[in-house]
């Protein structure tokens, strides 16, 4: 396998086709993880998300991901909602994307946050495996694999013009 990180990109804004449907990847009595949905695009994959704190774990959630701009925050640490993707031979951390503010990074209450993740490829064996982790708020790795079938461009994923 070649490691590989997914970096942060937008997806494109047109024709992406759903190939898989949301579905529950951790439901805890505080936290809950789903996959919203996996649409592909002529030009690779995008994941989407929701998770959702609540109690004492969306206090650390508001914690772990506060602005590290004061320079009296002895503890300049930040933590996020860890994704890790196995596609094909390319397997590694991704990079999330956030198309609209977070809810709940401040003050009390749930807190919700809907990444996106971009896969720039399709996996050519029309699988891939989805390793979620958040240590700091109680979250241990999960892994999924999702089943999304042959791809809906197959001439674009065919190459290798993808990477």
């Amino acid at each position: 396998m070649r490691r590989h990180r997914w970096p942060a990109l937008a997806p494109p804004t047109t024709r992406g086709i759903t190939v898989h449907a949301g579905m529950p990847i951790v439901a805890q009595k505080d936290l809950t993880l789903d996959l919203s949905d996996a649409t592909a695009f002529a030009s690779g994959l995008l994941l989407r998300f929701a998770l959702c704190v609540t109690g004492v774990r969306a206090d650390f959630a508001r914690y772990e991901t506060r602005s590290l701009t004061d320079p009296h925050d002895w503890s300049a640490q930040w933590s996020y909602l860890a994704v890790r993707i196995l596609a094909d031979d390319f397997g590694g951390l991704a990079d999330p994307f956030h198309p609209v503010p977070d809810s709940g990074l401040e003050g009390s209450g749930p807190y919700r946050t809907t990444p996106q993740y971009w896969i720039g490829t399709y996996p050519t064996t029309g699988s891939l495996t989805v390793t979620t982790s958040w240590p700091q708020v109680g979250l241990r790795p999960t892994s999924v694999t999702l089943t999304l079938g042959p791809s809906p461009f197959p001439t674009t994923f065919g190459s290798d013009a993808r990477r």
